[in-house]
């Protein structure tokens, strides 16, 4: 009778001890969940303090009346960003900086640059949290170009692919150079 009588009370015990386990198991699922907030909230903080510069320094290069501002310090910003930049910025907006500063080293015509320019923004916007955004390269385009939309206008530089772009402007990539196999000549 003893042995009947203690079953219920030997089922709450163990039943507290569980409950006991979760509630220490949930206890360390929410630090651990914290821990990884906080660590990527500090690394969104410095994602824009890495981007806030680069972004209003191609914004000035992009702006005839304003790239003089640049003579100066420009390849500082520059190496800056890109220091900073191969340690916390996402693979596609990483590639899509070296693709624009390619494009520069080369003397891209503008067409080719200025979509480049908005790849680049549109991969930095993702990369600092709006993963899902419905923006566009011709959106990004538009705030920039006042002749976008017009007769003649520029709206094909993002709204054609990329490889047409560069084939209507008669330029060649230099990382499709490099990706097809061909090695740069040794320099003296």
């Amino acid at each position: 009778m003893f042995a009947v009588a203690s079953i219920p009370g030997l089922a709450a015990v163990i039943a507290a001890i569980v409950a006991g386990l979760y509630a220490r198991t949930l206890k360390t699922s929410d630090n651990k969940a914290q821990r990884i907030r906080d660590l990527e909230s500090r690394i969104s903080d410095r994602k824009y303090e890495i981007y806030k510069p680069m972004i209003e320094t191609i914004a000035k290069m992009l702006d005839r009346r304003r790239v003089a501002e640049l003579e100066d310090d420009l390849p500082e910003r520059l190496q800056h960003f890109a220091a900073w930049a191969s340690i916390y910025v996402s693979d596609e907006a990483l590639r899509a900086f070296r693709n624009f500063m390619q494009a520069s080293y080369t003397n891209a015509p503008a067409p080719v640059f200025l979509r480049l320019y908005a790849e680049f923004v549109l991969a930095a916007r993702q990369d600092m949290g709006l993963p899902e955004t419905a923006i566009t390269p011709e959106d990004l385009l538009g705030i920039r170009v006042n002749d976008l939309y017009a007769p003649g206008g520029l709206l094909w530089v993002v709204r054609e692919p990329f490889d047409e772009v560069c084939r209507l402007t008669n330029w060649t990539p230099p990382w499709a150079v490099s990706q097809q196999g061909q090695r740069p000549l040794p320099t003296s």
